[in-house]
């Protein structure tokens, strides 16, 4: 059964500008072999909630926000792999919930999940993901797992983690694009800047321009901190070590962050850190 697919005004008709996969002919999304690695994380973690939630929660929710059309191409090596819908689809999760900004990329990843025995549990919602979670409704009672994995600090602010607080009980696994995002694009975030900055939508307030910017990896470590201290006032009192993502030339390119609500979700997380190679994490920024 192929998922639902609700369309928003929002919804980007453009024609897909990226490659074509070689084994079913629909979109892919050009990735780097980092992928690996945030990819191996998630499915862990994600077989770890959605098990050992099971007898506590009746409705088990994973939401992805930013889920891209379903597979990758690994541009070093030509490789093509299943993007992080297709690894998490077969999990113990009772409800997923897709968005994606494309038409073309949306409907590749519903055609690329209809096979699969859960589909009929899936819907995408394709359009802008603010609008779309103020749509979706999430099943009363249950506990979510929320993936969110923009290609830039700017497209998620953090208002998209206060509606989903409100909306639902959810652990969160955020990437944060500290590399391109922030570490250099530092010469921009000036104590001059406006509401409409990057940093402060991300932040959710301006309190970043008391930071000093003169050392560009302090400057993001303190932007992590007033993040943290965001979550911790929605009641995300158990934020997990980061992980540093670096491209192919050792470069850093984001952080996956993890937190909680409850200090079970940290004790999966810290298992699933565990369950991945040492040599493939990096801790800190």
């Amino acid at each position: 059964m192929k998922p639902l697919i609700q369309f928003l005004a929002s919804a980007d008709r453009s024609p897909w500008k990226d490659s074509v996969s070689k084994i079913d002919g629909l979109p892919i999304r050009d990735s780097g072999a980092w992928i690996e690695t945030k990819h191996k994380l998630l499915t862990y973690y994600s077989h770890l909630f959605a098990t050992g939630m099971k007898n506590s929660w009746k409705s088990r929710v994973y939401l992805e926000l930013f889920s891209g059309p379903g597979r990758c191409l690994i541009r070093k090596t030509g490789k093509e792999d299943l993007g992080s819908p297709l690894k998490v689809i077969e999990k113990e999760f009772t409800n997923f919930i897709f968005t994606e900004m494309s038409v073309p990329a949306a409907e590749a990843l519903a055609q690329r999940l209809e096979p699969f025995d859960n589909a009929a549990r899936a819907e995408i919602w394709c359009g802008d993901c603010a609008d779309a979670i103020k749509r979706m409704k999430i099943p009363a009672g249950s506990l979510t797992l929320a993936f969110i994995d923009p290609t830039g600090i700017g497209h998620a602010p953090f208002s998209l983690v206060e509606t989903l607080h409100r909306k639902t009980r959810c652990d969160l696994l955020l990437n944060i694009q500290h590399g391109m995002g922030i570490k250099m694009n530092i010469h921009q975030y000036t104590p001059d800047a406006n509401e409409q900055s990057a940093l402060t939508k991300f932040l959710g307030n301006d309190s970043w321009k008391q930071l000093s910017r003169h050392n560009p990896r302090e400057f993001f470590r303190n932007v992590l901190e007033l993040y943290k201290k965001q979550l911790d006032k929605l009641g995300f009192s158990f934020v997990g070590r980061e992980v540093r993502i670096k491209n192919d030339n050792n470069t850093p390119l984001y952080l996956l962050l993890y937190a909680s609500k409850h200090p079970k979700g940290k004790e999966f997380w810290d298992k699933a850190m565990k369950g991945v190679l040492p040599m493939e994490l990096d801790l800190g920024a």
